[in-house]
């Protein structure tokens, strides 16, 4: 039997707290903006920006080929320095590619989105270097200087967006907001967490190194990008999907009820996720992040999931009240994602598990799965010519299967990490060891 020591509940706490205060700040700024945007876009140019949001979340997320997750058990600077010249090759070929491929296929893109084929790749560049410099800061420590970045990105997007809409400038104002966000972002977090030294240091670093990086690291593109593209297809590929299949109305529908209802995953459960990283590149031994897991656990049901259910039981007395009676089927698809929403909150604390503990493959086939789950009901629904709303719960009760899947996978990794000798104090002080 092995004892797990008491959960560092108070200590988590205090480390997510500066996270979470400047994440509910930007996400109470967009929340907020949200009733008026409403009113200065129609759910068409929602449905846009929200087609254009979910293809940049999902190759945004591998612009940089996930070598950005390979900078967490960094030890040295040289090898950090390495590890992002190596990033900065992977986004630059990456974004070149999706241009290309974007200028072939834009005869089959509606015309309405035709200008999407220019912006994407930009902002698939900006998502992948924003994400890079959230792995530098987690894995510098600097949590402060990350918490700025969770309110300064959430925050510009929303108040850009709502001066466009003033000004009229139309549903592709979203976009540009967006585009510009990231910019003010990767200048104002840049200057604050990287030091001349550190630019002097990635410029210098040899292309061999860097080429010999790639090759030693190759779990990270061989799995995490098959396993990553599946994750965020879940996340967002339901949005294009029901755009294409129902028209680009309900798009904006789902894109609204899915940013509302996963707000407080945002707010509170990915801090911890944050909070649970830092601490894995501090050491500490094994057991120690289990009995951590199981704190981030509980906080998460409690500060997170619970709030959830309520918010998608209470969405059809809410919605109508603040964004307007035109978005009434956004509150059904709330309370359709409500409960998937609750069960993402308990697995988002955990998520980085398989890429701490270098088990990427364990990774890809969960996400397999999950991706089975969600798409199912999509598929089938496409078929047989099912309603809109028959389908979004479905799909929303798949998707929660699946993060359950992904909760109990990080959980049985942890658990078979520890091992027995790991029980006499000296091991307490072993640190998180690379495979």
């Amino acid at each position: 039997m092995i004892r797990l020591p008491q959960s560092p509940i108070g200590k988590v706490l205090r480390a997510a707290g500066g996270v979470s205060a400047m994440a509910i700040a930007g996400q109470l700024i967009l929340v907020a903006t949200i009733p008026v945007l409403a009113r200065l876009y129609s759910p068409a140019d929602f449905g846009l920006f929200t087609i254009y949001l979910s293809t940049v979340n999902i190759l945004g997320a591998v612009a940089a080929l996930r070598f950005e997750a390979s900078l967490y058990g960094v030890k040295s600077d040289a090898q950090a320095y390495v590890t992002v010249k190596l990033i900065l090759l992977a986004v630059s070929a990456t974004g070149v590619l999706a241009l290309t491929a974007g200028v072939m296929l834009s005869s089959t893109v509606p015309v309405r989105a035709v200008d999407l084929v220019w912006l994407v790749p930009i902002g698939m560049a900006g998502a992948g270097l924003v994400e890079t410099m959230n792995c530098w800061s987690l894995r510098a420590g600097l949590l402060r200087d990350f918490a700025l970045g969770r309110l300064i990105l959430p925050a510009t997007m929303a108040l850009l967006q709502l001066m466009f809409g003033i000004v009229h400038l139309g549903g592709e104002a979203m976009v540009h907001a967006h585009i510009l966000s990231q910019f003010i972002f990767i200048g104002f977090l840049g200057v604050r967490i990287f030091r001349w030294e550190d630019v002097c240091g990635i410029a210098r670093a040899p292309w061999q190194t860097v080429f010999e990086k790639a090759r030693r690291e190759y779990k990270f593109p061989l799995f995490d990008i098959p396993a990553t593209v599946a994750s965020f297809a879940i996340n967002n590929l339901p949005a294009i999907l029901v755009g294409s299949m129902f028209g680009t109305a309900y798009a904006g529908y789902l894109g609204v009820a899915s940013r509302l209802v996963t707000g407080p995953v945002t707010l509170i459960a990915t801090p911890l996720s944050n909070v649970f990283v830092a601490e894995a590149n501090k050491g500490g031994g094994r057991r120690h992040l289990l009995g951590l897991a199981r704190g981030l656990l509980i906080l998460a049901g409690g500060l997170t999931s619970l709030p959830i259910l309520a918010l998608g039981l209470a969405a059809p007395q809410l919605v109508v009240p603040l964004l307007g009676r035109p978005w009434l089927p956004a509150a059904e698809i709330m309370t359709a994602l409500a409960f998937m929403g609750a069960v993402q909150a308990l697995s988002t604390p955990l998520q980085d598990v398989p890429a701490l503990l270098r088990r990427q493959e364990v990774r890809l086939v969960v996400d397999a799965v999950r991706t089975v789950l969600v798409f199912g009901p999509l598929l089938a629904g496409a078929r047989a010519g099912w309603e809109p709303l028959t389908v979004i719960y479905l799909m929303a009760a798949g998707g929660a299967g699946g993060f359950f899947i992904k909760t109990a996978a990080s959980l049985y990794l942890l658990k078979q990490s520890v091992q027995p000798d790991e029980t006499s104090p000296r091991s307490r002080c072993i640190a998180l060891e690379e495979r």
